[in-house]
């Protein structure tokens, strides 16, 4: 299916909801394009309003796609850290890379790069567009409130919910404590090939002695490397089982290869949200740091089939050939060099 296309900012500001899964709030988003639309990269205003922290976060775009032209739109109810944001990030990438740079409220937005006095002071009245949403809501692109719900997903079990689980989990660990590791192998081929011939997602049991099984390094690296785009959100749909009856101490490892499984159905926004809470149970998990390093250097799905299947060398740096494909054009707005260095040095 080909890529959606962007040809304004009105556009932009539909679509990238559905891109990131969530309605954003106090977020900068950068649309990278190569010559089409190769990733969507976002980061939260406060980590962005520094030079360091902008360069830590999006620095790795900058080296991956050095070629490549950026439209940039900040989701703020105030106005100044988003034009802020804006003007740090268009020093660090040069403006001659940034096709524009966008600050909204969701209901209006404002262009650094605006010619006119009234452009700059009411800026423009966002129109969505329905077309365009309607094309991504057919491809699966739905979109949740927020962030937050959207990491509720994999927030864990409540201890309601743990408690009932005990016995289940108590019985499953035992089940897997007395298989060999040939039978251990066996069993997770087992339970895949059933997740794969079912739309859904496994029972409790069957989840529970996944997750035991995946304590295992070894089978957590089998299935790491075993994992592709075809099987992608399958593999999503069992971890998020996994990670919902699991305490913490066992939820690591399902979290990370559930983010591998995201990130591979080009759901960034959950394989973050993943990240994010495995890193505060067990980031030196090899899995986590090869993860972690495809997502802050902007890897693109694609890519996948080109590395070395060992997350070491992936956490080294070491992709091999892993080039992220062009995407659709888009068309760069006409506009003058003097109103382009005039509109830079406005605020709002």
């Amino acid at each position: 299916m080909p890529p959606v296309r962007i040809r304004s900012v009105d556009q932009a500001i539909s679509i990238i909801p559905h891109l990131l899964g969530y309605r954003p709030c106090e977020d900068l988003v950068i649309l990278v394009i190569n010559p089409g639309l190769v990733c969507t990269v976002r980061a939260d205003l406060e980590e962005v309003r520094t030079p360091g922290g902008l360069m830590a976060l999006l620095g790795p775009v900058a080296t991956r796609f050095p070629d490549s032209q950026l439209l940039m739109v900040a989701w703020s109810e105030g106005g100044r850290q988003a034009c802020d944001a804006l003007q740090l990030a268009e020093s660090m990438f040069g403006p001659e890379r940034v096709i524009d740079a966008v600050a909204t409220d969701g209901a209006r937005w404002w262009s650094l790069y605006c010619d006119s006095e009234r452009c700059a002071e009411d800026g423009h009245a966002v129109v969505v567009d329905e077309e365009v949403r309607a094309e991504a809501v057919y491809r699966g692109l739905g979109v949740l409130p927020d962030r937050t719900t959207l990491a509720a997903s994999v927030a864990g079990p409540t201890p309601e919910q743990l408690a009932a689980d005990g016995p289940l989990l108590i019985e499953t660990g035992q089940w897997a404590a007395e298989l060999s590791h040939r039978e251990a192998a066996d069993e997770i081929t087992r339970i895949w090939t059933e997740i794969a011939e079912s739309e859904d997602p496994p029972d409790v049991r069957t989840a529970l002695q996944l997750a035991h099984l995946t304590c295992d390094d070894e089978i957590a690296l089998a299935q790491w490397v075993s994992t592709e785009a075809d099987v992608a959100r399958a593999m999503v749909r069992a971890w998020t089982q996994v990670i919902a009856h699991v305490p913490e101490s066992m939820a690591a490892r399902p979290l990370v290869l559930c983010g591998l499984a995201a990130w591979l159905t080009g759901d960034g926004a959950l394989e973050s949200c993943c990240l994010e809470r495995a890193s505060g149970i067990d980031p030196d998990l090899v899995i986590f740091r090869a993860l972690d390093h495809l997502q802050r250097s902007a890897v693109h799905p694609s890519a996948w089939p080109l590395m070395a299947p060992d997350p070491e060398l992936i956490a080294h740096g070491i992709l091999l050939d892993a080039v992220a494909p062009a995407g659709p054009v888009h068309k760069r707005p006409r506009r003058s060099s003097r109103g382009r260095r005039t509109a830079r040095r406005r605020r709002r």
